[in-house]
């Protein structure tokens, strides 16, 4: 009986892991009888279950219960089914060997390691609710841990390396309150240390300057014949170099009597103007110590509405063809401009 019955010979073939018999099998002896596909498949879907329990109950191993299913999926009888229990197997195999990791990793106090093994260790393994006990006990660890490194950090002004390993430690305990605060801490501590250290550097960069302005504003050369005689920006430049200055860029800012920025236009300048106006100076031929300005300027438009100018060197080409660009004027145009002057004229 069992030798001419073809769902017993299916169901032994499938059993062998002969998934090439098993189709021959279906094929020839069972596919277009009903009965006899119903047969095959209940015995399918049990089959599934029984391998998928037999390793949730550890009763198989990971490479006996994954080589039963993917037969039953090369056989393509129930392989959706057959392969959504062999993605449940792969994902309970993973989370078993995160939590013998983890459960490794923790006793030896690598604490960052064994929490995100553990964290992987899924609600259908057996192990999760000792996983869960073990995070919670080895993140009060973890965090102690960090805590005490990122102050070690902190106390020897590394405070962008204590904010990198809290943030670090955050992804390891996210949503932590501790962690949290004490990066925001650090944050301000660390803002007030550039703030500091950027004052620094400007003040270093103002007083060494190679060619300074003594003195910025508006030039009236006639009150009633603007179109032929028009106001000017004059700007007093001193040489602080011991070379020969040929040529000058200098930036200048103009504002209203209210203190407020106000977009610059030169004579027979057609645009809106530039809030940042550039002057060039070329061939000043200011010596050492010497000073350039007091007898030109830059032509303004007729109705350019400026009360106060302020001004900076940008750029200096001496006439030994070196050039030198002022670093103090980064420091002065992130300072001043489209910004309202702090009193008004």
């Amino acid at each position: 009986m069992f030798l001419n019955n073809p769902v017993k010979k299916f169901e032994a073939a499938i059993l062998d892991q002969n998934y090439t018999e098993a189709s021959e099998i279906y094929n020839d002896g069972i596919n277009g009888n009903l009965e006899k596909e119903q047969e095959a498949e209940d015995f399918i879907v049990a089959e599934i279950e029984r391998i998928k329990q037999a390793f949730i109950d550890n009763k198989s191993t990971f490479e006996d219960a994954s080589a039963d299913l993917e037969t039953i999926v090369k056989v393509e009888i129930m392989a959706l089914e057959a392969n959504a229990a062999l993605k449940d197997v792969k994902e309970l195999d993973r989370s078993r060997t995160a939590f013998k990791e983890g459960e490794e990793l923790v006793q030896a106090k690598k604490y960052k390691e064994g929490l995100l093994k553990l964290k992987a260790v899924i609600i259908a393994d057996r192990n999760y609710d000792k996983a869960q006990d073990l995070v919670k006990q080895s993140s009060e660890d973890y965090k102690n841990e960090i805590a005490a490194n990122a102050a070690s950090l902190a106390k020897a002004q590394d405070f962008a390396g204590a904010i990198d390993m809290l943030d670090e430690a955050l992804n390891v305990v996210p949503g932590d309150t501790g962690v949290i605060e004490k990066k925001a801490d650090y944050e301000k501590e660390h803002a007030i240390l550039l703030e500091a250290e950027r004052k620094k550097k400007m003040e270093e960069a103002r007083t060494s300057q190679l060619a300074t302005i003594l003195s910025a504003g508006i030039a009236i050369q006639s009150d009633e014949f603007k179109a032929l005689y028009p106001d000017m920006i004059q700007v007093k430049v001193k040489n602080n170099s011991d070379k020969k200055i040929k040529d000058i860029v200098v930036s200048m800012l103009g504002f209203d009597a209210n203190g407020l920025p106000v977009r610059v236009r030169g004579q027979f300048d057609f645009s809106d103007g530039a809030i940042e106006f550039i002057g060039q100076g070329e061939n000043v031929n200011i010596v050492p110590e010497g000073t350039f300005g007091d007898n030109s300027g830059w032509s303004l438009d007729t109705d350019h509405g400026i009360k106060k100018v302020l001004a900076c060197v940008k750029e200096v080409v001496f006439y030994d063809d070196t050039t030198w660009t002022n670093p103090y004027y980064e420091y002065w145009i992130e300072k001043y401009k489209e910004k309202p002057l702090e009193s008004t004229i």
